[in-house]
């Protein structure tokens, strides 16, 4: 029989966490529930906890693959869940009794794709600290692309959130394999795909921050990952014909924000990666005509400055700008 949600876990050497994880899960308020984690390669004693915790929690089933990484690990993981809708959790993050239950109903009750809460702050000792984000969080987004695509890049990440399956499936939603910040992508398109997005506004997701080895904790791949993924987000856009003035000029920005970020970096590293600026950079020039107004003489201002001045002012500029 059909779960009604299949709770998605990749596992990375997560042997400290993964059991807090899946006991949360299994204290549901909603039981009509699989629990499925995708043991990637893990080097440490994961695995082994997993089998142990399988004996335990007979809706939990684990899958194991070599290591690929969170994006094709997630990816792998749709194709195994059978819910009709899907909620992704990391390995080391927690969720309350209530959370399913009530993404669940809030979904069910407005026909949304995509139903999502809010989060709080946990540190490696489960003590919960004030909630830590921007207040574009928590805004509820209209129908129009500009405002799908602003929510979905201020909330780019997938857990705290219940997808539709079918929705997923019907609009071939993946991750990108290969980077960090993957969420990006998949959360802008699956905001301005969804026929609704409903919010549920209390903080049933319990969010681990600083955790050793986490992948957020490498400004440094994040910088560099987020700019492949945003050239990637407007191909993909534009694929899905969902592209105007307004979006133009929103990916625009996000750019010259994710190239003014190169400042905190050596310039070693930014020479190193001075390429893949310039490939974003070309690509951002390239959409400018898409702008109007004074979004369009906002861009080609800036971008007159850089080229006059040469590609070392690129950063300069930039962080006038963004």
């Amino acid at each position: 029989m059909q779960p009604k949600i299949s709770v998605l876990i990749p596992v990375y050497n997560a042997q400290k966490y993964i059991k807090s994880c899946v006991d949360m899960l299994s204290k549901q308020t909603f039981s009509d529930i699989e629990i499925i984690c995708l043991n990637d390669g893990s080097t440490d004693n994961s695995a082994e906890i997993l089998q142990q915790l399988a004996t335990q929690e007979k809706r939990l089933k684990i899958v194991t693959q070599e290591n690929g990484g969170v994006a094709v690990a997630r990816n792998r993981l749709i194709q195994e869940a059978q819910g009709k809708y899907i909620a992704f959790v990391d390995a080391d993050d927690k969720v309350l009794p209530e959370y399913l239950e009530k993404l669940y109903v809030a979904a069910e009750k407005e026909q949304a794709d995509i139903s999502k809460c809010f989060f709080q702050e946990i540190d490696e000792n489960d003590i919960c600290s004030a909630a830590n984000c921007s207040s574009r969080f928590y805004m509820r987004p209209d129908d129009t692309w500009q405002a799908r695509f602003s929510a979905g890049y201020y909330d780019s990440v997938v857990w705290g959130k219940l997808f539709r399956r079918t929705f997923l499936i019907e609009n071939k939603l993946q991750f990108r394999p290969g980077h960090v910040a993957e969420d990006l992508p998949f959360v802008v398109q699956s905001f301005m795909a969804a026929n609704a997005i409903v919010y549920v506004p209390e903080p049933l997701y319990l969010y681990r921050k600083g955790v050793s080895g986490a992948i957020t904790a490498n400004s440094q791949k994040m910088a560099v990952d987020l700019l492949a993924n945003l050239i990637d987000l407007a191909t993909q856009l534009h694929a899905r014909n969902k592209w105007n003035a307004q979006v133009a000029n929103l990916w625009i920005k996000s750019v010259v924000w994710s190239v003014a970020r190169f400042h905190k970096f050596p310039p070693e590293f930014c020479d190193k990666h001075r390429p893949l600026i310039m490939q974003a950079w070309a690509a951002a020039a390239q959409e400018i005509p898409s702008c109007t107004g004074l979004a369009w003489l906002r861009w080609r201002t800036l971008f007159g400055l850089v080229k006059g001045c040469g590609p070392n002012s690129m950063i300069f500029w930039s962080r006038c700008f963004r």
